[in-house]
């Protein structure tokens, strides 16, 4: 009954009446020869209308009646903006342009030509569906096969991760301009910690399964690549944003743009505070984070720094909720009230890039990244009273990286080569509540790292062929605690990885061509997954320095298809992921209780076929959509007893989920969107027990955008339309402590919420 009433709901949009238009042509071509340019976007930012260049670099537009600023960009092309009054049947020429600031990601940023599985977000796209949370949401909505789950059940802070292909956050490589924001210990990244990162960044790239080489951990289930925003090409400008909405969420946010100055120095800064109360019971957030960029452009370098700062107070909801509980009070937080972190992380980039002529460039890179803060957990004593104690940690990250770009006279050979070094020094402690200065367990981890890379792609005729090798060595070397192991020398652990990728791209037409790649990437464990929780003891250590918990290694196989029409752009690709003990969930939870449990899965796979299009209806009415259809096998699971499980589904591993949503535009400055998510069922652990698994949903949301003129816009965002009780996360719980599953826990996620944002730009 509910879709059908979405599917009505979509119907219905299609009728909208058309209002009063005007159609614009013209004609985008390269300054410099004359020839056409294909795929030019065009984008009317006030109606938010926009259309891209076909074959022949001409394109049309309908607009309301008026005079609007047209938008006309171009990757390695300077930006123009016109008035629509001055565009009919226009020849708009393009100046070449080498972006500095491009310069730092291009060797790590997938071509959209190249032989990988991908999607490239812009700061427009990502802009129609932001209020301010955090990036996890942002992909789980734009992207196939990523899904997110939301421990305080807002959908919008505090602590939250996402799968990609099932695969869990820490297998999957981020980036900030090239630079590692993964914790490369525990290879995680916490979001909420950076609060408002989406608002300060020119692009997203998502590859998805090898991809290309990157720096830092493994691009193991793929890779986010974020790229700050833009300096040189920014007008100067002030914006204030204010958010409000369910869950006593509040957010403000005010950031600056210099644009490019006389002595061509350019700056750019947000600060932005936020508070939610969270869904479930005890998840209040509050955060403040700042974000700064300066740059220096010069004829032939730049030299560009950029730095983030952030601090959030989270009331704590790691635990699944048995679905018993669920059902009477879905807001349900086994923890105690007074469980709360306290945390902040940093990062300050150093790039300088040099243009030896449009051809030849040089990008290096010095960085310092830093975490740290409490962490508090509340138990019950053996007299009935409460005891406390902090888990505080504090992370340093000091690294440098370096990376030439060569691009032949033609375009037709391009190489790029790199190295990457870091070194990551971590403590940990464990201390009662208040003797916060006399810890009862210290540890000292120190990880280091030297990385290597060259790529290059070369076109003959219609086919661009592709290479990719990446060599990682890497030492982690532990000081544990004089305590619980006073005669222990340091454990010290290496592992070195050669990666290698291959692949071949063949262009049917201007618009579509067919890729084919293949690419082994070999990953470290993480230190959990080492200790089996966070100490380092006499029941773990033997196993540790036995090396007991093995690397493990994809071998990632994909085919696809890139379609580019004027009115219908995407990607359909299949993949084959075959892992050497893969590390896995087994839907128990380390004994601290904070993460799931990992284990070694001798042989297993991920295959799969992915869609992500953009139909363009007209120019006022679009629709945009994904989907994923994947089997994840564990082809022989051994947990501890006799019984061996042969031919099981991965956990927390759906065999289909899809999005898609319809957007209209009318009336010169309101845009109306509706969509729609579906996914299936899950196992919550590896036996495949029929209890345990997390039911399929459907969620339905709606937003809509009114902008009141050039400088002030309003959103309106409502998500879970039907307030349906969905989970994407969970593991089985065991209700009366007798070492036996009773049932399955969830974690609950948002149900309907509404959301306002209000935009000033100055």
């Amino acid at each position: 009954m509910r879709i059908r009433t979405v599917l009505s709901f979509f119907c219905l949009l299609s009728f909208i009446p058309l209002f009063a238009q005007e159609s614009i042509q013209g004609k985008v071509v390269d300054a410099s020869n004359g020839e056409a340019l294909i795929g030019v976007n065009i984008y009317a930012p006030l109606p938010q209308i926009g259309t891209s260049t076909d074959k022949d670099g001409k394109f049309s537009l309908d607009l309301p009646q008026g005079d609007f600023s047209i938008r006309i960009s171009y990757v390695g092309y300077a930006t123009q903006t016109l008035s629509s009054d001055s565009i009919k049947d226009l020849t708009i020429k393009l100046m070449p342009q080498t972006d500095l600031e491009e310069v730092v990601v291009k060797a790590f940023i997938a071509k959209p030509n190249a032989p990988v599985s991908q999607k490239t977000l812009s700061a427009e796209e990502i802009e129609k569906v932001y209020v301010g949370q955090d990036p996890t949401y942002l992909l789980e909505r734009t992207t196939p096969s990523i899904i997110s789950y939301s421990e305080n059940g807002s959908g919008f802070s505090n602590y939250s991760q996402f799968r990609l292909r099932g695969i869990d956050q820490t297998r999957v490589n981020i980036t900030l301009n090239g630079v590692p924001i993964n914790d490369m210990i525990d290879q995680g990244v916490f979001f909420s910690n950076f609060t408002d990162l989406a608002n300060n960044i020119e692009s997203v790239q998502i590859q998805r399964g090898a991809g290309t080489s990157t720096n830092g951990t493994a691009s193991f289930a793929g890779s986010v690549n974020f790229e700050s925003s833009s300096l040189y090409n920014t007008s100067p400008s002030a914006e204030a944003e204010l958010v409000g909405g369910s869950f006593g969420t509040m957010r403000g946010s005010f950031g600056v743009n210099t644009g490019l100055l006389d002595n061509k120095w350019a700056f750019s800064s947000r600060f932005t505070t936020f508070k939610s109360d969270g869904y479930r019971n005890n998840t209040d957030s509050k955060s403040h984070s700042f974000y700064g960029s300066a740059g220096y452009f010069g004829e032939k370098n730049l030299l560009k720094f950029t730095g983030f700062i952030g601090n959030t107070q989270n009331g704590l909801s790691y635990s699944p909720v048995a679905l018993s509980q669920i059902k009477e009070d879905p807001k349900t937080n086994p923890l105690n009230e007074n469980d709360r972190d306290d945390f902040g992380q940093w990062m300050i980039q150093a790039q300088h890039t040099h243009l030896f002529n449009n051809r030849l460039s040089l990008a290096n890179t010095i960085y310092y990244g830093g975490a740290g803060g409490d962490y508090f957990f509340t138990y019950e004593d053996t007299v009935g009273g409460f005891d406390q104690i902090n888990y505080p940690l504090r992370n340093d990250h000091y690294g440098f990286m370096s990376n030439v770009n060569y691009s032949d006279q033609a375009g037709k050979t391009n190489l790029y080569g790199g190295i990457h070094v870091y070194s990551f020094q971590r403590q940990n402690r464990e201390e009662f509540t208040p003797d916060l200065a006399n810890p009862y367990y210290l540890e000292e981890s120190f990880k280091n790292e030297l990385s290597l890379f060259a790529k290059g792609d070369y076109t003959i005729g219609k086919f661009t062929i592709y290479g990719d090798l990446q060599f990682r060595t890497l030492t982690l070397n532990i000081d544990p605690d004089k305590t619980l192991l006073p005669d222990q020398e340091n454990v010290e652990l290496d592992w070195t990885f050669i990666n290698p990728k291959i692949g071949l791209t063949y262009k049917i037409d201007d618009y579509k061509s067919i890729y084919a790649s293949a690419g082994r990437n070999g990953r470290e464990p993480t230190k959990v997954d080492l200790f089996g929780g966070f100490q380092l003891n006499s029941s773990n250590l033997v196993s540790i320095q036995n090396g007991d918990v093995k690397p493990e290694y994809v071998n990632d196989f994909e085919l696809g298809l890139n379609f580019n029409y004027p009115w219908l752009a995407g990607q359909i690709n299949g993949f084959y992921m075959q892992f050497e003990n893969e590390i896995a969930a087994i839907g128990e939870f380390v004994p601290e209780g904070f993460l799931q449990l990992r284990k070694n899965m001798p042989s297993s796979y991920r295959a799969g076929v992915e869609l992500d299009f953009t139909l363009k209806i007209t120019d006022d009415l679009s629709f945009i959509g994904n989907s994923t259809y994947m089997r994840a096998q564990i082809d022989r699971y051994e947990p501890e007893g006799d019984q061996v499980y042969e031919n099981v589904t991965s956990a927390l591993s759906p065999e289909f989920m899809g999005s898609a949503t319809l957007t209209y535009s009318f009336l010169k400055r309101i845009s109306l969107r509706l969509g729609g998510r579906y996914v299936s069922e899950s196992y919550l652990e590896p036996t495949n027990n029929e209890q345990f698994k997390t039911p399929e949903f459907f969620v339905a949301d709606a937003g809509l955008s009114i902008r009141f003129s050039e400088n002030s816009k309003l959103d309106l965002f409502v998500n879970n339309i039907f307030d349906e009780l969905y989970f994407t996360n969970g593991a089985p719980v065991d209700n009366d402590f007798d070492g036996t599953f009773d049932e399955p826990g969830y974690f609950v996620q948002p149900p309907r919420n509404f959301y306002t944002k209000l935009t000033f730009e100055f």
